[in-house]
């Protein structure tokens, strides 16, 4: 932390001792603090803010576990709000919610942090080198860019003046490889620029101007993209309901290496170590790691399982497979599906005729063909276990290889921002051990570099101290407000903000506040607005536009979209993009509700689109979503009477609202073409069921059975052409075919 460890006898503005210790809540007396300043609690010196000033008691909500912090320890008050260190090195790290580096805090010691431990965010140790820009004797004002840093393969760093300078002329600057503690420049009125500055993690940083959000932030998801989609400098909201599973069901046997094959509701019966409850999930640390067998490399070897994991989930896969093997596991528990090489696939995605790899009896693996796939709604509890590095496990009824992952942000990896920040607020331990592991590997789609070069991580779990959620979530906002100010267009992934507002409400329940609705505290949409209200364009101090887009995720309990994070964060945002379990049933992903989900900068983005793709985007759009709605209001009527009563004009609606759902909304993430779709190809494959849709309606008033329109071979390959590599080759052969093929019906 920037912040540091004050002595009780200097560098402090002054001492107290503590008179209450309530959870994260401490109380102490004999200071005369701010609010928001940073406090040093007890002997061990725990990290703590001020959050209430009632007379002579000061109320400090503290970021570290108090278990033992007595009354009548010393309290030492630092004088300064809490800051974050922001220079060259913050791209690729991996912080904790007060950014203190967690692999350096590894290194010294191991896999648990101690209590009171103070580490700065950026290392004194590399060195950077510093390019000037800024030439001797040129004005130089807040926020302007004196020199730069190339901090990875596609980032500029740009060292600017801090905000708080006065500003003037430059007297020297130095060219070279410096630490970012280091003076690189001197200006006449005596001010020193280094490489390294601070800012209080809860101050906005200012900008010159406030833009309008009038250009989209691209992220080649079509559903996104076309119907909803998100201005940079834009705020969108994700729901999804906590413990979304990726496990198996209790009677699933784990092939342990000392007593054989295990059912895994018993080994978390028998499970003895650290255990964290939530509100519909159980984690254990085991005392004593469980060996079991993994895949490692192409061969089946043991490997340690270090978490045993029981929660809930909405619905289960059942895959049946030729040897006989049968699996119930959660739709987003993936498989290894066998072809030229491995590769992971969710449950959800696999069909009849795939094949699983499986244990070969000899220390590798082989294919198992599937012979039926289905889905069982309804809710099941569920269990997983953690196998760190390898993330998978042998197990079922008979041996088959599970993995234990969670999907990637496809946000992160494809939205055209150019630094990301991930911040994981609250989330199961598991889950971000997943990320942590998951983000270095995946390559960068734009630059080819490693993804995380680009990306910032904070990782704060749930097993981890309350109070420390709201600091990750503020200190993640302020690294991208600095990304903003050089320029760059940032994109902030909050996950998730319900964890944040759970935290306050346990802090609200420990300072005795008359508390809202559901026992949330009364200021709840005050402190969410806050924290969302510092996105947006802008133009800088130093004169160069930057954007920061914030996307949250809101896990509402039990998928209630009434409950007041929900509810509050929604009349915040201006996106919303509903995620729909039935979608998720039917196979259909991004499983994103049309009918539910809304964009309210679809009007002032339109001008872009008009300008930069197509001038028919906006007619196209309408046309989509009215379509879908026609849909879904004729359904009624079919599963009454059924489609063949409809007029054939409304069964042709049906047909044409199917293609838009099956052609052009789903999309596969694991598909080396699909997986990204530029804003060009989505107007073009769009536009080409516009024409069906044209020419279909056109051969119905002549009365062409609808049936064979909907027949025809040219609608069968548009189903396909999003997949081909050469797709404009591909369509352009499509398209004549179906002039073809509608000439004959005399349609054309």
């Amino acid at each position: 932390m920037a912040t540091k460890q004050a002595d009780k006898a200097v560098g402090a503005k002054g001492t107290g001792e503590i008179f209450r210790v309530a959870g994260p809540v401490v109380t102490a007396t004999g200071l005369r603090p701010r609010m928001y300043d940073v406090q040093y609690v007890g002997d061990e010196q725990l990290l703590g803010e001020v959050i209430q000033i009632k007379g002579e008691k000061t109320i400090i909500q503290v970021y570290e576990d108090t278990s033992g912090v007595r009354p009548g320890e010393a309290v030492v008050d630092t004088g300064a709000p809490l800051v974050v260190e922001l220079g060259p090195g913050l791209l690729g790290s991996i912080y904790d919610g007060v950014q203190r580096p967690l692999p350096s805090l590894q290194k010294g010691m191991g896999d648990f942090i101690l209590r009171g431990v103070k580490l700065p965010g950026l290392s004194r140790e590399k060195t950077w080198t510093f390019v000037p820009k800024a030439k001797e004797g040129a004005a130089v004002g807040p926020g302007d860019v004196v020199g730069t840093v190339q901090e990875a393969k596609n980032v500029q760093h740009r060292i600017m003046v801090p905000p708080n300078f006065r500003g003037g002329k430059v007297a020297q600057v130095r060219e070279g490889a410096f630490k970012v503690d280091e003076v690189v420049a001197k200006l006449d009125n005596g001010e020193q620029i280094k490489m390294l500055q601070t800012w209080p993690v809860r101050r906005p940083r200012p900008v010159k101007e406030r833009l309008m959000p009038t250009i989209p932030l691209v992220t080649g998801q079509r559903v996104l993209d076309f119907l909803f989609p998100i201005a940079k400098g834009g705020t969108a909201a994700i729901p999804g309901g906590f413990g979304t599973g990726k496990c198996v069901i209790g009677d699933t046997f784990v092939d342990t290496v000392e007593e054989g094959r295990r059912r895994i509701e018993d080994l978390f019966a028998e499970a003895k170590g650290q255990v964290t409850r939530g509100r519909d999930e159980t984690t254990i640390r085991l005392a004593e790691p469980l060996e079991v067998f993994s895949l490692v490399g192409d061969r089946i070897s043991p490997r340690m399982a270090t978490h045993l994991y029981r929660g809930t989930s909405h619905g289960l896969v059942s895959i049946r497979t030729a040897s006989r093997r049968h699996l119930k596991i959660t739709p987003v528990h993936r498989l290894f599906r066998f072809r030229s090489h491995l590769e992971q696939v969710p449950a959800m995605l696999l069909k009849p005729g795939d094949s699983i790899a499986v244990p070969d009896g000899e220390g590798s693996y082989a294919a198992d063909p599937i012979v039926e796939a289905t889905f069982d709604p309804g809710t099941n509890i569920v269990y997983d276990l953690t196998v760190p590095e390898v993330h998978n496990f042998v197990g079922g009824n008979l041996p088959t290889l599970l993995h234990n992952t969670v999907t990637e942000q496809q946000l992160s990896k494809w939205c055209d921002a150019q630094v990301v920040i991930y911040v994981g607020c609250g989330e199961r331990g598991n889950e971000m051990t997943e990320v942590l592991t998951t983000f270095p590997k995946l390559e960068d789609p734009y630059t080819g570099a490693p993804l995380m070069e680009r990306m910032a991580l904070i990782a704060n779990t749930s097993n981890m101290p309350v109070a420390a959620r709201e600091a990750s979530v503020y200190t993640g906002m302020t690294l991208a407000e600095y990304y903003r100010d050089m320029g760059y267009n940032v994109a902030l992934m909050a996950d998730s903000t319900s964890r944040w507002a759970e935290a306050m409400r346990e802090i609200s329940s420990r300072l005795e506040e008359m508390p809202g609705e559901e026992g949330f505290p009364a200021y709840l949409s005050a402190r969410l607005s806050e924290f969302y209200e510092r996105a947006g364009r802008a133009k800088t101090l130093g004169g160069l536009e930057g954007s920061v887009s914030v996307v949250g995720a809101v896990s509402p309990s039990g998928g209630d979209f009434s409950e007041p994070v929900t509810q509050g964060t929604l009349r915040i945002v201006k996106v919303f993009w509903a995620l729909d379990t039935a979608l998720r049933a039917r196979r259909h992903f991004p499983a994103i509700n049309w009918l539910q989900s809304y964009s309210l900068y679809t009007q002032i983005l339109e001008e872009w689109f008009r300008k930069n793709v197509n001038e028919e985007w906006p007619s196209l759009r309408a046309w989509t979503q009215r379509t879908l709605q026609e849909e879904a209001e004729l359904e009624e009527i079919v599963r009454l009477v059924g489609a063949d009563a409809l007029p054939p004009d409304q069964q042709l609606t049906l047909e044409v609202a199917r293609m838009i759902r099956e052609i052009f909304l789903q999309q596969n993430a694991y598909h080396a073409v699909d997986t990204f779709c530029p804003p060009e190809r989505q107007f073009k494959l769009i536009s080409a069921i516009k024409k069906y849709s044209d020419l279909g309606q056109r051969a119905v008033k002549l009365d062409v059975p609808t049936k064979d329109v909907a027949s025809l071979k040219s609608r069968e390959l548009l189903t396909r052409v999003k997949y081909e590599t050469e797709f404009d080759k591909e369509l352009t052969k499509t398209l004549a075919q179906m002039d073809e093929e509608f000439k004959k019906l005399g349609a054309t």
